[in-house]
């Protein structure tokens, strides 16, 4: 054979070789921690600030809640799984954060500051056996992303992104204006009981610039999943059969959003409203009956008014 024809004949192979790599499906183990954070759930929030990182700095006091929480799979496609949250209080639901999980992605969302978003794109070799975790806010807008390896090791399932920029966090954010960053790490890790969610936060000041002015404290967030053997919760139900294809719509915005545009900005208010309140108000009439779900241009203008690209 001649040298040229085997020259490339070795390539043709290493080419083909290589690109079934990168198309690997993604393994059982993983799909099966992540599916398994869905159901009835009792919940413990817990944030501590543990150490003070400036001298005029005092820890501010610690936040406890409990709550029940139901967590649905709304997507499953093999290689991305959505997770929806659905708070209950009394007798009312509250939608909650969204975790939408995609196998070996390579544009992640980051946030910037000041309500702004950047795409950072990854190499398919970094992205190689790893999921994303794009985690969203209550209007499903994206709130932050990064992306990590399920290990396993024995029965012990186990989750960690990198270090990611966010928003402050809903228990904070009307409350404090002495820090424009979260910086956090994190955790999912199975238990026998459910899961956990593990997060270690630095709070800090990010100048106009892009760069940390100051770090005010370093916090440890710890959220237990204590699982319920029990049916998913009948007004759980009842409320997502009857908004489920308008918040499928609502998403599909944002992921066209990521897919064309690698910045963006959000406005904080429109016509004195905010975006939760202008899309929860919609919600809240399908969800009583009182209006049909609008449709895909509908809601494109809603949301549109709020983004700046």
């Amino acid at each position: 054979m001649p040298l040229k024809v085997y020259t490339y004949l070795v390539s043709a192979f290493l080419i083909y070789f290589t690109s079934i790599g990168n198309s690997a499906e993604p393994p059982e183990a993983d799909r099966g921690a992540i599916l398994s954070m869905a159901g009835e759930f009792e919940v413990i929030f817990q944030f501590e600030e543990k150490v003070s990182l400036q001298d005029d700095y005092k820890i501010k006091k610690a936040y406890y809640e409990e709550a029940f929480e139901s967590v649905l799979v709304v997507e499953d496609t093999g290689d991305r799984i959505a997770l929806q949250h659905i708070l209950r209080v009394g007798n009312s639901v509250i939608k909650h954060w969204k975790q939408i999980w995609t196998w070996e992605d390579t544009r992640i969302i980051e946030f910037q500051g000041n309500n702004s978003w950047k795409v950072r794109k990854i190499s398919e070799e970094e992205a190689s056996g790893t999921w994303s975790q794009l985690v969203t806010q209550v209007d499903d807008s994206p709130r932050y992303e990064s992306f990590g390896v399920w290990n396993h090791d024995g029965d012990f399932a186990r989750w960690e992104s990198g270090a990611t920029n966010r928003p402050l966090p809903r228990r904070e954010h009307t409350k404090r204006d002495d820090y424009n960053i979260l910086r956090a790490v994190n955790v999912h890790a199975l238990t026998p009981h459910g899961w956990v969610h593990d997060q270690d936060n630095l709070k800090l000041v990010l100048g106009d610039d892009g760069k940390v002015k100051k770090y005010l404290a370093w916090e440890k967030g710890l959220n237990f999943y204590d699982r319920m053997d029990e049916p998913t919760y009948k007004r759980v139900s009842e409320y997502w059969k009857n908004t489920k294809d308008f918040w499928a719509l609502v998403s599909t915005f944002w992921d066209e959003l990521e897919k064309k545009s690698d910045n963006y900005s959000t406005a904080k208010v429109v016509d004195n409203k905010p975006m939760m309140m202008a899309l929860g108000e919609v919600a809240k009439a399908i969800g009583e009956k009182e209006r049909e779900t609008p449709s895909y241009e509908e809601i494109t203008t809603i949301i549109d008014a709020y983004v700046i690209r």
